[in-house]
This record gives structure tokens, C-alpha cells and sequence, in this order.
């Protein structure tokens, strides 16, 4: 009995620490750009931020030229050093990053498949910039609730592979054992979370063979169309599939 008691005071005694640390005040740094605003953990160096506003800087034109809209005027950049304070801020627990609107980023210092602060940053931004290119798509005044409820139907695989491109998150076919033996991940499997990350290392690619087989403007149509490959591109997700892998192997000389 005494030995129960003594773990239940040890218990209640490591709840009430970590209740302190999580509900201590983070102490951040603020950077301004033309249309940023970064606000960093003191922790993270400042000349890493300055980097990255410079990376940011070359990318708001690029990047909404490329679908064919104007990105947020001002946009908040939050950088986060430790990813529990993330998790506290934006309340998600699987991601390193995401975008709440299209004028605030959330993202760690360091993801999970990238350790470069500006490729995260500018996957965070493109996230962004699709977001006000699909809002100006609908009709006005925008009904917020109905947008969200489209929005979800968003499919996962051109979320991510847009966001890829746009930051130059590029691997190596040949260095991704799923493409062995013509066994390439499906649409279905890239639009699933639950069947794990693959778009994020193949997505690039994707983007990279609709340029090239169909142009840009087909891209943007994708986009406004939520995915529908039928109505936009002609074919079906399984022909999508089989064309984009004939693409790799013919380009990144898989075997």
C-alpha cells in the first residue's frame, strides 16, 4: 500500500512539472520582411531566419506567378525550435507543419524528411498560396462554412506534391526502394494518410510529369477542379498512375 502511494505522489509530482513547463511563455524573437513576419524561438539563430527570408523573398513572386495568383500581402512565419511548443500552438500532433489561413505558417525547425529550414518554410508557403487560389475561385461574397466542407475534399496527393514542387523537395527515384519491380505507389495509396508518407518523397515527380505531358495551365485547372483527372487530364487515376511511373523510368532510368 505504501509502495502505491509513493508512485502516486511521483506521478502527481511529474504532472504538476510538466504542467509548469508546458504553461511557461515562450520566449520569441520578432524579424520583419516586406510581406513577412517572422516570429522565431530565441533558441534558433538569427542568421538562419535571415536566410530564410531571403528564400522566402524570392519565392513570393515565383511561387504565385506559377498559379497564377498574388500570395497574402503580410504573412506570419511561426518557427517553433522544440516540437512539443507546435504541438501546443497549432494542436497537431502528426505533422512538422501547416498553414492556418492563407497568411500564418506553423512549422518546426526541423521536419521530419527535411533538416532545411527554407524548404519547409516555402512547402508551408505554397501551402498558403493555394489555398487563397482555390478561396478566389469561389463565388462571392465566400460562404466560410460550405468553402471548409469543400476543402476537405481536397485530395491529398496534389496537396502535398504542389507543396514538393514548389519547394524543390526532390529524391532520387532510383534511391526509393517502393519503385522496384513496376511496384509504384498508387493514387489511391499517395491520397491516404494511414498508408503512409510517400507522397512526400515522390510528389515531386508528379508535378514534374504534369508540366511536361500537359503544361502549366492544365495544372492550375487541376487544381480549381480538386483533382478530377477524369474531367481535366482524360484519364482515369489508375491511367495517371501508369503514365507518371512510364514517365520515371524513362527520365530517372529506373529498371
Amino acid at each position: 500500500m505504501k509502495k502505491l502511494r509513493f508512485i502516486l505522489i511521483i506521478f502527481s509530482i511529474i504532472l504538476i512539472v510538466l504542467s509548469i513547463i508546458w504553461n511557461i511563455p515562450e520566449n520569441k524573437k520578432e524579424f520583419k520582411t516586406q510581406h513577412f513576419t517572422f516570429l522565431f524561438s530565441s533558441s534558433i539563430d538569427s542568421l538562419s531566419i535571415v536566410g530564410l527570408s531571403k528564400a522566402l523573398k524570392s519565392s513570393y513572386s515565383k511561387i504565385g506567378n506559377s498559379f497564377n495568383t498574388t500570395p497574402a500581402e503580410n504573412i506570419q512565419v511561426n518557427i517553433y525550435a522544440q516540437r512539443w511548443r507546435y504541438i501546443k500552438a497549432t494542436g497537431n500532433w502528426g505533422g512538422s507543419g501547416n498553414i492556418e489561413g492563407i497568411s500564418k505558417l506553423h512549422f518546426v525547425e526541423k521536419a521530419w524528411l527535411d533538416s532545411e529550414i527554407s524548404k519547409i518554410a516555402i512547402h508551408e508557403f505554397v501551402h498558403a498560396v493555394v489555398l487563397k487560389l482555390l478561396i478566389e475561385r469561389e463565388p462571392k461574397p465566400l460562404n466560410a462554412e460550405s468553402f471548409d466542407k469543400k476543402f476537405l475534399t481536397f485530395p491529398i496527393w496534389l496537396w502535398e506534391a504542389l507543396s514538393v514542387y514548389g519547394a524543390e523537395q526532390f529524391y532520387e527515384p532510383k534511391t526509393l526502394a517502393y519503385f522496384n519491380k513496376e511496384n509504384y505507389p498508387k493514387i489511391e495509396e499517395l491520397n491516404n494518410r494511414s498508408k503512409g508518407q510517400k507522397i512526400y518523397t515522390c510528389g515531386y515527380t508528379i508535378i514534374e510529369y504534369i508540366l511536361q505531358e500537359y503544361g502549366k495551365d492544365k495544372l492550375t485547372e487541376l487544381i480549381e477542379s480538386y483533382g478530377n483527372l477524369n474531367n481535366v487530364l482524360n484519364v482515369t487515376e489508375e491511367q495517371f498512375s501508369s503514365n507518371w511511373y512510364d514517365f520515371i523510368k524513362k527520365k530517372y532510368n529506373l529498371k
